[in-house]
Order: C-alpha cells, then sequence, then structure tokens
C-alpha cells in the first residue's frame, strides 16, 4: 500500500500533484532510509545537491546554452522537415496552377507577415548588440511562421491594434530578393545606426525570449545601448516630440523580458538603477495620459502596453522582496508602488471607456504588486495595504465601483443575438481582472503571515460594506459567484471578508441566491474557468459559515452525502481536505452521512500521502489537515467503533499519518549520544509547518492517539518501546522548550497548548501504568532520560501551563524521579539553572488547593532529600522557610486539611532533620513550629503518626540545642509504643531511643520508658519492633539512672532467658543482627560494667 502510494505520487501526470524533491524524503515508504550529505548553500538552492555557480562560469554557461540551443520553438529536426513539406506543397502547386498564379502567392505571403528582412552586414568592431537580439529571436520566429506555424501572442489577452494594422510604415516590406534564412543573425549584427533603426521599423511586434540574461547584464556595450534607447526615446516621449519615440517599443521588450527572466538580484538591480528604473517608467506612464499628442499617435496601444508588461515585470523582481533586497532596493520599490497608486487611483475614477485595456492592465500590474508586497517584511506590507484605506482610497473605491456597476450577462437570453467568443472574452478582461485585484488585496496568503494583518484591515472595511442592507456591492458579487471568469476571486473575497466578520456570515447565511451559487459549485452544476480551486473555496466558506454561526444554513442539512461522496472519490488532495473540513462542521452539528470505512480510509491515506499543495487558509487559521484529523476523530470516537479502531490502528494509515505529522513538525534529525553537543549549543529547531497542522490539528490528533491507545494499550507499548520509533522521536520533541516556545506564538497556539502537553504526558504515561516485562521497560525509561523528560516537565509546568492542568505533568515527573537516578538529578539540575522560576512555582503549586499535586510534590522532595547529597537540598529549605523565612508555608503544611499532604510533610520533614541544622534551628527558634511537629504524634490517621514519629526521631538524632526541648515529645511518643501499627511503635522505639544521650533520662524514667522498652523487646510480636528495643535500650542505658533500672529490672536475666528460648539465636533467627544486640546488651548490663 505505501509503496503503492509513492510510486502513484512520482507517476502523477498533473505537475502541481506530483511527489517531488524534497517532499518525497518524507514519504513513509523512504522515510528515514535515505543518507543525505548537506551542504552548504542558499536557501533557494533545489536540492541539497546543487549549489550556486559563481558569475564568471554562470555567464559561460548561459552562452553555451544559447550557441546549442535550438531556433525557435521546434526542434531542428522538425523545422527541416516542416520546410521540406512546405517546399514540397510549394512545387505542387506550382505545377498545378502554373506560372500565372506566382505574383499571387507572392502577395499571400507578404500578406501573412513573412516577408523577408533586409540583408544585414557584419561588422565585429561595432556590434549592434541589441538588433542583433533582436533580428536573432525575430528570425526564428519569422521562419517558424513561414513554415507555418500561428504567431505566437505577445501575452495571454493579446490588444488588436487596429491603427497599426493600417499603418503602411509600420507594415513589412521586400527589400532585396534575399530570403532571412540566408542571414546567420547568431553571429552577423547591424554596423549602423541606419540599419539598427530600419530594423526597428519593420519588425512586427513579437515577443522577445533572452536565452542569456546574464551574458547580456554583464556585456557593458549592451547595458550602454539599451540605456541610451530608452532614454532617447523616453525623452522624445516626455518633451511631447512623438515623431522617432515609436523607438522605444523594441527596447522596452527587450527590457520586459530581462526583467522577467534573469534571477540573479544584484546585476539586475543595477542595470534597473543606471537606466533609471523605474522612475522613467513611471514617468512615461503618467505622461503618456496627460498628453494629447502622445495619444494620437499610432503606436500610442503598442506603447501602453509594453510599458505596463515592463511596469509588471519590474514589480515582480526579487530584488523587491526584503530577504533578496540589493541597496537602497526596498526604498526605490515603495517609492514606485506609491507612484503607480497615484495613476492607477486616476486611472479607474476616469469614466472613460476607450481606455478599458489600459485599466485592466494596469490591474494586471497592481496585482502582481500585491504579490510582491505580500512577500515583504510587516512595515512594508502594512503601509502599502493601510494606503489603500487612506491616501490612495481613490483605488479601492474604484475597484469596488467597478464591481457595483452591472456587467455582461452570465447566459444569452433566448432568441437574442449571439456575441461572438472574442468579443464576449475582452468584454469580460476588465470586471476579471478587477475581481482579481480586489481578491489580492483581501486573501492572505499562505504562509506569509506579516501582510495578514493589514489584509485584515481592507477585508473588515469590505464586510462592514457588505453588511449594510443598502449596499449595492453585496448583490453584485453574489450574482458573480455563477460567473464562469468572476467566480473564484470572488468566492476569495466573501471568504476573506467573513474570516474576520461574523456579522457578514449571518448575512450571507440569510442569502439564498448566496447559498444556492455555493451549493451548485459543490454539486458541479456551475460551469467556472477552475473548477477545483473554486470548489475548495466554496467548500470553506460553507465550512466557515457553519462553524461562525454554530448552526446550518438552509439546503445544507441535505448536502452531507454529496461531500461525503466528494470526500472519497475525488483524487485531487486538497478537495479532499476541504471536503473534510466541511464534514467535520455538518458532523458536530448533527448531520449523518454515509461513509464507508473502506472508502474513506482509502481516502484519507491518499490525502495523508500525496503532496500538499495548500492554495487557501482554511477556516478557523486551521492547518491543511486540521479538517480530516478532526474527521478522523468522529469517526474513530463514536460509540461501537471499537474494532473500527483496532483495524485503523493496525493499518498502514496510522505509520502515514505519524510521518505526515512529523513532516509538519520537521523534526530535527535524530543524534547519537556521542555525537550530541551539550544542550547550550544546540541549534535551534526549525519552526513546524503550521499551514500544514496548526495547533487545534496536533490537539486533535494526540485525542485521537490518546483514544486508540486507550483501547488498544499494548500498542501504545510496542511504538513507545522501538528506540528511535516515529511516534516516540515526535512525543519527545513536542515536550521540548523549542518546540513549546514556537507552539505559544502560532495562531491559537497558546489556546491548544496545554491540550497538547496533557495529551503527550498521558501518552507517556502509559508504560507506568501497564504491567510490563522489566528489560521492556528499562528500555522506555532509558529513552525518557535521553530525552531529558523529567526536565521538560518541569520547564513546561512553569513557562506553560497554567496552575490547575499541572498535576499530570507533575505525576508523571515524580514517577519517574522515583524510578530513575537520572531523573532525579535531570530534576535538580533544572532547579539549580533557573532557581527562581522554579521555586516561584513549587510555592504556588505547594500552597494550592490540589491535594494530589501538593503531595506529588512533597513526594518527590522527599525522595531528593533522602537521596541526594545535602548540597542539594538548599532550595527545598527555602521552600519551607518562605522568602521571609518565617516557615509559613510549612505550617501552612503541617495543617493540611488532607491527611495525605500532612503525612508527606512529616515526611519531607524527616529526611531534612538528619541533615538540617537550619531546620533545627528553626524549631528551636520558630514559635510554636515545634509544636506543630509534635502534634502529629497524635494525629487520627496512621500514616501521619507514622511520619511524624519518624520525624521526632531524625530530629532527636545529633539534637543538639534542640536537645531540652524534645522534652515534650516524650509523652506523645510512649503512647505511640501501643500502637497497633508496628511501623509506628518502631518509629517510636527509635525516636526514643535518641532522646536518652540528650539529658533526658528523668522525663523518660517519668513515664516508664526502660520498662516499656524492655517488654516490646522481649515480648512484640514484630522482631523488627524488638530489634528497634533492643537498640534503644543499647543506647539508654548509656543514662547512668537508666542503666540502674534496667539492672533493678533484671533485664540481662529476662534477655538471658529470652536468648536461650531460641527467639533470636544466631543459628535460628531470620534477624541475626538482633540476637547480635540482645548479646551486647546482655554483656553491657552485667554487674562489671554498672555504673
Amino acid at each position: 500500500m505505501i509503496m503503492k502510494s509513492f510510486l502513484q505520487g512520482l507517476l502523477t501526470k498533473d505537475p502541481r500533484q506530483r511527489l517531488s524533491w524534497p517532499d518525497l524524503l518524507h514519504h513513509p515508504f523512504i522515510a528515514g532510509r535515505v543518507t543525505i550529505i548537506t551542504e552548504p548553500g542558499g536557501s533557494d538552492l533545489g536540492t541539497p545537491f546543487t549549489s550556486h555557480l559563481p558569475p564568471e562560469l554562470q555567464v559561460l554557461k548561459e552562452q553555451q546554452v544559447h550557441r546549442l540551443a535550438p531556433k525557435g520553438n521546434r526542434s531542428r529536426i522538425l523545422r527541416l522537415a516542416c520546410k521540406r513539406m512546405a517546399e514540397e506543397a510549394k512545387r505542387k502547386k506550382h505545377q498545378n496552377t502554373g506560372p500565372a498564379l506566382e505574383q499571387e502567392d507572392r502577395t499571400s505571403k507578404m500578406a501573412s507577415g513573412t516577408a523577408p528582412l533586409p540583408r544585414l552586414r557584419a561588422t565585429p568592431q561595432e556590434p549592434g548588440l541589441i538588433a542583433g537580439i533582436l533580428a536573432s529571436e525575430m528570425k526564428s520566429s519569422w521562419a517558424e511562421w513561414g513554415a507555418g506555424e500561428t504567431p505566437p501572442a505577445p501575452r495571454e489577452n493579446q490588444i488588436t491594434q487596429d491603427c497599426e494594422q493600417a499603418d503602411p510604415e509600420l507594415r513589412p516590406e521586400v527589400v532585396g530578393q534575399q530570403s532571412i534564412d540566408a542571414v546567420d543573425l547568431e553571429n552577423e549584427e547591424p554596423d549602423s545606426d541606419d540599419e539598427w533603426q530600419h530594423l526597428l521599423k519593420t519588425g512586427e511586434p513579437v515577443p522577445i525570449q533572452l536565452k542569456a540574461p546574464l551574458t547580456l547584464l554583464c556585456n557593458p556595450d549592451f547595458c550602454q545601448r539599451i540605456q541610451g534607447q530608452l532614454h532617447e526615446a523616453g525623452g522624445q516621449i516626455l518633451k511631447d516630440v512623438p515623431e522617432d519615440a515609436s523607438h522605444i517599443l523594441p527596447a522596452l521588450r527587450v527590457l520586459s523580458s530581462l526583467l522577467s527572466s534573469c534571477s540573479d538580484s544584484v546585476p539586475l538591480y543595477s542595470f534597473c538603477r543606471e537606466a533609471g528604473l523605474p522612475g522613467l517608467l513611471l514617468s512615461l506612464l503618467r505622461h503618456s495620459q496627460e498628453s494629447n499628442s502622445i495619444q494620437q499617435q499610432c503606436w500610442y496601444g503598442t506603447f501602453l502596453r509594453d510599458l505596463m508588461a515592463v511596469i509588471q515585470a519590474y514589480f515582480a523582481c526579487t530584488f523587491n522582496l526584503e530577504r533578496s533586497q540589493t541597496g537602497d532596493s526596498l526604498q526605490v520599490f515603495q517609492e514606485a508602488a506609491n507612484l503607480f497608486l497615484d495613476q492607477l487611483g486616476k486611472l479607474l475614477a476616469q469614466p472613460d471607456d476607450s481606455k478599458q485595456t489600459l485599466r485592466r492592465d494596469s490591474l494586471m500590474c497592481f496585482t502582481v504588486l500585491c504579490e510582491a508586497m505580500d512577500g515583504n517584511s510587516w512595515t512594508i506590507s502594512k503601509a502599502f495595504y493601510s494606503s489603500l484605506l487612506t491616501t490612495q482610497r481613490a483605488v479601492l473605491d474604484g475597484l469596488l465601483h467597478g464591481l457595483t456597476v452591472p456587467q455582461l450577462s452570465f447566459h444569452t437570453p433566448p432568441g437574442a443575438p449571439q456575441v461572438s467568443q472574442p468579443l464576449r472574452e475582452q468584454s469580460e478582461d476588465l470586471p476579471g481582472a478587477m475581481s482579481s485585484a480586489l481578491a489580492a488585496i483581501c486573501t492572505a496568503p499562505v504562509g506569509l503571515p506579516s501582510c495578514w494583518e493589514a489584509k485584515e484591515q481592507i477585508s473588515r472595511h469590505l464586510a462592514n460594506q457588505l453588511s449594510e442592507e443598502s449596499n449595492q456591492l453585496r448583490p453584485s458579487l453574489i450574482s458573480g459567484l455563477q460567473h464562469p471568469i468572476l467566480c473564484l476571486h470572488l468566492l476569495k473575497v466573501l471568504y476573506s471578508c467573513c474570516h474576520i466578520s461574523e456579522r457578514l456570515c449571518h448575512v450571507l447565511g440569510q442569502e439564498p441566491l448566496a447559498l444556492e451559487s455555493l451549493l451548485m459549485l459543490v454539486q458541479g452544476k456551475v460551469k467556472v474557468v477552475d473548477w477545483e480551486e473554486s470548489t475548495e473555496v466554496a467548500l470553506y466558506l460553507l465550512s466557515l459559515l457553519v462553524l461562525q454561526l454554530q448552526d446550518l444554513p438552509p439546503g445544507m442539512e441535505k448536502l452531507g452525502n454529496e461531500i461525503a461522496t466528494l470526500f472519497t472519490h475525488s483524487h485531487i488532495v486538497s478537495l479532499v481536505s476541504a471536503a473534510a473540513c466541511l464534514l467535520g462542521q455538518l458532523g458536530q452539528q448533527g448531520v449523518t452521512f454515509d461513509l464507508q470505512p473502506v472508502e474513506w480510509i482509502a481516502a484519507a491515506s491518499h490525502a495523508l500521502s500525496a503532496p500538499a499543495e495548500v492554495r487557501l487558509i482554511p477556516p478557523g487559521c486551521c492547518g491543511f489537515y486540521d479538517g480530516l484529523l478532526i474527521l478522523l476523530l468522529q469517526l474513530l470516537t463514536q460509540p461501537g467503533k471499537g474494532s473500527l479502531l483496532r483495524d485503523v490502528a493496525d493499518s498502514e494509515i496510522w505509520t502515514v499519518l505519524w510521518h505526515r505529522f512529523s513532516m509538519a513538525l520537521r523534526l530535527p534529525e535524530e543524534v547519537s549520544p556521542q555525537e550530541e553537543e551539550p544542550s547550550l549549543s544546540r541549534p535551534q529547531s526549525p519552526e513546524p509547518d503550521w499551514t500544514l497542522i496548526s495547533p487545534q490539528g496536533m490537539a486533535a490528533l494526540l485525542s485521537l492517539a490518546v483514544a486508540t491507545f486507550t483501547q488498544e494499550p499494548q500498542l501504545c507499548l510496542s511504538h513507545l518501546s522501538q528506540r528511535g520509533s516515529i511516534l516516540m522521536s515526535t512525543l519527545k520533541h513536542l515536550l521540548s522548550p523549542s518546540f513549546l516556545h514556537q507552539l505559544g506564538r502560532a495562531p491559537q497556539g497558546a489556546e491548544f497548548l496545554p491540550v497538547v502537553v496533557l495529551s503527550v504526558c498521558q501518552l507517556l504515561c502509559f508504560p507506568f501504568a501497564l504491567d510490563v516485562d522489566a528489560d521492556l521497560f528499562r528500555g522506555v525509561l532509558a529513552d525518557f532520560v535521553d530525552s531529558e523528560v523529567a526536565a521538560h516537565l518541569l520547564q513546561v509546568c512553569c513557562h506553560h501551563l497554567p496552575l490547575p492542568q499541572v498535576e499530570l505533568p507533575v505525576s508523571l515527573l515524580t514517577r519517574l524521579a522515583l524510578t530513575d537516578l537520572t531523573s532525579l538529578n535531570q530534576f535538580v539540575n533544572t532547579v539549580a539553572a533557573s532557581p527562581r522560576t522554579v521555586i516561584s512555582f513549587l510555592s504556588v503549586a505547594l500552597l494550592g488547593d490540589q491535594p494530589l499535586l501538593t503531595s506529588d510534590l512533597l513526594s518527590l522532595l522527599a525522595h531528593t532529600a533522602r537521596v541526594l547529597s545535602p548540597s542539594h537540598l538548599s532550595f527545598i529549605q527555602e521552600l519551607l522557610a518562605g522568602s521571609d523565612e518565617s516557615y509559613r508555608p510549612l505550617r501552612s503544611l503541617l495543617g493540611h486539611p488532607e491527611h495525605s499532604v500532612r503525612a508527606r510533610t512529616y515526611g519531607l520533614l524527616g529526611h531534612l532533620l538528619q541533615h538540617s541544622m537550619a531546620l533545627r534551628g528553626a524549631l528551636q527558634s520558630q514559635a510554636g513550629l515545634l509544636n506543630l511537629l509534635l502534634l502529629g504524634l497524635g494525629d487520627k490517621d496512621p500514616a501521619v503518626r507514622r511520619s511524624a514519629s519518624f520525624a521526632v526521631g531524625n530530629a532527636a538524632y545529633q539534637a543538639g540545642p534542640l536537645g531540652p526541648a524534645l522534652a515534650a515529645a516524650v509523652p506523645g511518643m510512649t503512647q505511640l509504643l501501643e500502637d497497633p501499627q508496628a511501623g509506628i511503635r518502631r518509629n517510636a522505639v527509635s525516636a526514643l531511643g535518641n532522646l536518652g544521650p540528650e539529658g533526658l533520662g528523668a522525663e523518660l524514667l517519668q513515664y516508664q520508658v526502660p520498662q516499656r522498652l524492655l517488654e516490646m523487646a522481649c515480648g512484640d510480636p514484630q522482631l523488627n519492633v524488638k530489634e528497634a528495643a533492643l537498640i534503644a535500650l543499647r543506647s539508654l542505658r548509656q543514662e547512668p539512672c537508666i542503666h540502674q533500672v534496667l539492672v533493678s529490672l533484671g533485664a540481662s536475666e529476662r534477655l538471658a532467658m529470652l536468648s536461650l528460648g531460641n527467639q533470636l539465636l544466631v543459628h535460628s533467627s531470620p534477624r541475626p543482627a538482633s540476637a547480635r544486640h540482645c548479646r551486647k546488651l546482655i554483656h553491657l548490663l552485667r554487674p562489671t560494667h554498672s555504673t
């Protein structure tokens, strides 16, 4: 299945949908199996195996291409074959009709525009570069026309210039008898200005395609000649001396081709600056609109057409983009854009129909200018688009007025005279250009967010107008939704405005014609030029309406099955994604549709594995795959779909899904531990491709994973246990600080970040919740450790999650730290790296109203104090003491209403008191703090009593100055000797034993502690309690008064009888240490050791 998908992607006929480099590297069939040797190079390299040639080699390469390239659009063999066929046909015709028709044949040939060019002499000393270029291009074109080819149009919508056809001076004339085929203009060029001028006058307007633009730019003779031609002829136009000004036309065509074909921005901008571009071009445009004498010239129409082509090519140059700027090119670009907007605003405000073609060409140029602005920085694009609402408001008003005026009817009424197709298309050019320009200033381009804010202002302005009841623009736009040419652009305008205005969504939801047109588009009942893209926009617009209204517009409740059919049967990935988006919205509104698992699984697999062409931002700033992921989540989490969930998890779509997700995340390559750099020097991971999957889509995918693995937990374990698996690599990356920082800055990222983090934590908790083989669990744990999951979890809690949502990450962190020492060290090192931030978080979390969170943190801190050296414990002391060292946090925790919190607080104190002199001093100096400690000895909860007795015992160990104050603990400890819990009795015995050396013998005798301990050593049913009692008696006998009491009680005899009863002997006792303590104590209590 995956291999078939890979081959289908490579063999797709449509180049836009074909799987190409470097996207094919991410296809599941070869992902991770291809080694690429990365080489330094520019960011614009097509593949990692290419690099830029130096300028001198690039010039030689272009010269070679120019020399070896076939002349014309046909190959040499094909041209020769066509020529021979034409000669053969001519010979047969001559034989059949006789010489009487020779003159008529010549006349026909001249009328078709195939007259021979004049003989040109070559003078190597003074080459005419421009003439050579033009003559070479016209030679190949004319030769092909003579062979029977149709002359190519200069551009798609070529303007018919009647005045040119009527002027005999511009018609080709026969000069000499030699055919142009005999003139080798590749090597021969005109040697005088007279021949150059004659060549210009005899040439019909033909498109110029330069074969070596960089070579020309590096030739100073060419640059000087064409710059001189521009300035000379342009100066004549500006001075209203039009006699020889038409000579600027060929130079404009060469300049247009040069700007369009040269990719090296540095020499190209240098040439433009020296030629005075674009100032000269805009001056010519402005003056031509103001000069009646220029407008009366027969070449005026051609001049405007070629001039607009050059301006358009200039605006499309890469040196106008900030990332490719050259010198002051951006400043020049902005000034030129403002001047052009001035002229466009005046042109659109004129009601003169004779300038319809100029308006169309200007609007096409304006559309290209908008595309260039979209790729620029926020500052430049904002200034440009904001001016359309302020200083350049005439442009926007002209566009809206032009679209409000009634246009050509969509269908010819029955009985009406039929309009010819060329005239019909020509009359629709201007509305099409206007709608395209309006869409260009509204539509947010995919992957270029710098201009979104500025374009949203324009969309909001339009949305406000469209929402007004009396506004005439809305009916015009809605009526154009069924127009074959205007449909796509108007859909984009409405979609952009609805993105901004919920009010407009409500208005469109009540427009029957708008909804009818959208439904007909989706159903394929409207014939439009670009049905695929129009249908995609219509689907997204319907999804947006449902999303904004949270209801179904009239008629959509019956659309479910038709959209489902489009989803399962379309091979166009963008349509499948848009249909999935709408199906997800319909499903949330309760619409049912028939989707067979076999069909939708195949459709989803194809959509995920085929290359994605993102042409429009989905509703709600979603990603390209978001709608598909949300739909999959709906289909697989319906009640009773457990078996389907298992089938999907076992199928190839599951692997394809995670590979596509990793590609959108742009996961960094796995690095071995030996090659891994220190964390401070690691490069930042690349920004995820939010156009493919947004934070909402990530949340949907992870929710789908949680649902799947909850149903099939062993499947999750198998994925996590595979070291370097795509799932494990993805989950680790989702917790990394760099990704979370990027996620927080993404649109709607802050909203979905908690969902993403908590879903990842749920998936990582599976190994701890299952009965896992020990070796398997060690492997998973090692992967967690290598990825520094513990450190990332703490950083997530400190920087990215609100306090109510940190419970699960802290629980996972605690489990990792309790299980693995390296994870515990990662936790402590993270605290040391950012002590203020982490301590602030821990302080708030400990004193919050989440008992489970507080308990987990106390367990984590207690384990830290138990395992690590005292040098790592200062932050715990700071946490308990508080900023003012009043120990308010500790007091609050000791008095917490939850017994689990109190028990773990006492446990933490017990571990800290083994090492912390500061804490023992605080118990002595802080009023009431010791009483809170002793209060736990009488707590009703056995866990609290056990932890409290443990803490008091450690406080008594090396108590020092605290010793006398601990006399208050003797009564409570004595009572615990009778506690039913063996662990509590053992802790109480040990604590009483620690109090003996602190000079508290009188207090111990007062409560008959020696007698009680002796009884427990001889009669307690638990061996560990007996052992603790023997150890305590050994410690207490060092006090003379207690020693005398033990002797008077006959302790040695009683212990000897115990030993004779074989209850604590070495050879029979399971606790040999107890027997040793018993013998030692018997020895110490003999009269010879009495004091």
